[in-house]
């Protein structure tokens, strides 16, 4: 009837609109509605509702149908025409039923299928959206902004179906859209960059279909593409400059894709694989870069540990110390206070310095890791580097934490002892002199009482006569250490018991 009487027709979800129809195709309709028990109501050409049998006087004829109620996420097409638009125009329902095709489209977010097969939907993971690749500069925008709905898990079959055709029209422009650089806003030409530049005509689905093998050459070019959403960039920017080194003499889009895009595709994965292990080399090198740092990182935290340890260790000595000097030599309290203090000062300059270090690097590993290490899993960036400096610091923060408290509670204690505990030293004793014993020789008692001696012998005073010669009843005794004469010295008397 559309092709032979120019009858229109459109569809809702709910509902199918047929006008321009004349006296006899009402009829022809209604018989099918009734035999499908579906309601249909009839209106005139002066749009008022008609009952009873269709008279050529009130054509044309408008006829609405009633569709069966559909399922959640489900939309039901009885013509091929209703089936372009809607996937022109875009529809949520994850479940298309077209009345005439004769096939099941399995694509990423959708199934389309005939009325009487029933399938679930499964949903593809998001990829990147093609209107990020590619630039327009229209007012309208003609890229797909999902790719999920038009890529086919499996190549249609019944391919020059008239159902399966529209399709793959619809799809052949979404796909095509998505390879080019930009898309020309006054032309809509699809231009590549190349080097060299590269611009081919606008796809016309009506003139210039494509055949079986060049339809899914594109899907699986397309689907390479996109399959990887991080590597999504990496990958149109080499399929797009392939096709501009492919660039001939262009008579229509789909002559050129269906000479040179498998080509081009193959360029391409080549220049990937070869981009690829350029990365994986620098790849490498960014993770021994990044292991050597982590090793570093933690390696320095180790250090200053061990530094705290020691100089924890010394102030704890230093406290005990000036604890012991109080008591054995009363040493002044404030000297004790503030040596201790400048023991509890440094070590809590060393603490901090540590923490400074560690909130530094946390820092540094949260800024540097989306820009270096962005191509690491979180997981795996999780194992490899926040996990190692993790325990590091850890063992250092328990350190600081133990060592901190330890000098804190001496300090207290020690400024405590030097001002609550003074210690009395003993009065100093007079020296005495010890009397000479009575079994010493009185010649070693002259001797030591007669301090200003000098070690000189005593000289005796000998009586003498008018002339000056000593008398013979006494004779002077030589001290010791005096030089003896050659005259022969008389005995004295013998000393006699009283």
């Amino acid at each position: 009837m559309v092709v032979d009487h120019a009858v229109c027709i459109d569809e809702s979800d709910n509902s199918a609109i047929v006008s321009n129809l004349a006296a006899e195709h009402v009829a022809e309709l209604q018989a099918i509605c009734v035999a499908l028990t579906w309601g249909a109501q009839l209106f005139d050409s002066a749009g008022e509702l008609f009952e009873g049998e269709p008279d050529s006087n009130f054509e044309p004829f408008l006829l609405v149908i009633d569709k069966p109620a559909s399922a959640d996420s489900t939309v039901q097409l009885l013509t091929n025409r209703a089936f372009s638009k809607l996937l022109l125009e875009g529809h949520e329902a994850s479940i298309w039923k077209v009345a005439q095709i004769e096939c099941t489209l399995f694509t990423g977010t959708r199934v389309i299928a005939p009325w009487s097969v029933n399938h679930v939907a499964e949903i593809a993971e998001v990829t990147k959206s093609p209107r990020a690749l590619v630039k327009e500069f229209g007012g309208e925008r003609k890229v797909p902004e999902d790719v999920r709905p038009w890529l086919v898990k499996a190549q249609p079959e019944n391919f020059d179906d008239p159902s399966t055709q529209v399709w793959v029209r619809a799809s052949s422009i979404a796909l095509i859209r998505c390879l080019p650089s930009e898309i020309d806003a006054e032309t809509e030409a699809l231009k590549f960059r190349g080097p060299p530049r590269l611009a081919i005509p606008e796809f016309d689905a009506e003139k210039d279909s494509l055949d079986p093998e060049t339809y899914k050459t594109l899907v699986d070019a397309v689907t390479w593409v996109f399959e990887n959403q991080r590597e999504a960039e990496m990958r149109h920017v080499l399929l797009a400059a392939e096709i501009a080194r492919s660039g001939s003499t262009i008579q229509s889009a789909g002559a050129f894709l269906k000479q040179n895009l498998a080509d081009a595709w193959e360029s391409a994965k080549i220049a990937y694989e070869m981009a690829v292990a350029e990365t994986g080399r620098d790849t490498l090198k960014v993770l021994s870069d990044l292991r050597k740092a982590v090793t570093e990182e933690t390696a320095k935290l180790s250090d200053m540990g061990r530094q705290l340890n020691a100089a924890v260790a010394a102030a704890l000595a230093t406290g005990i110390g000036l604890m012991a000097a109080r008591v054995a030599t009363n040493a002044p309290p404030l000297l004790i206070a503030v040596v201790m203090g400048v023991v509890a000062i440094y070590i809590a300059t060393v603490i901090h310095s540590g923490v400074q270090f560690m909130r530094l690097q946390r820092q540094l590993r949260e800024d540097w890791q989306q820009r270096l290490y962005r191509f690491l899993p979180e997981t795996e960036y999780e194992k490899m580097v926040v996990k190692p400096t993790r325990h590091a610091e850890t063992a250092f923060t328990w350190t600081a934490w133990l060592g901190g408290i330890a000098v804190v509670v001496l300090t207290v204690a020690c400024v405590f002892w030097a001002f609550k505990n003074e210690v009395k030293t003993p009065d100093n004793t007079k020296e005495t002199i010890s009397e000479p014993s009575p079994h010493r020789d009185p010649q070693d008692l002259d001797q030591t009482r007669d301090g200003m001696s000098h070690n000189k012998p005593p000289t005796a005073v000998v009586p003498a006569d008018s002339a000056g010669h000593p008398t013979d009843t006494f004779l002077a005794q030589p001290a010791t250490g005096a030089a003896k004469t050659d005259a022969p010295m008389p005995t004295p008397p013998p000393l006699t018991e009283p």
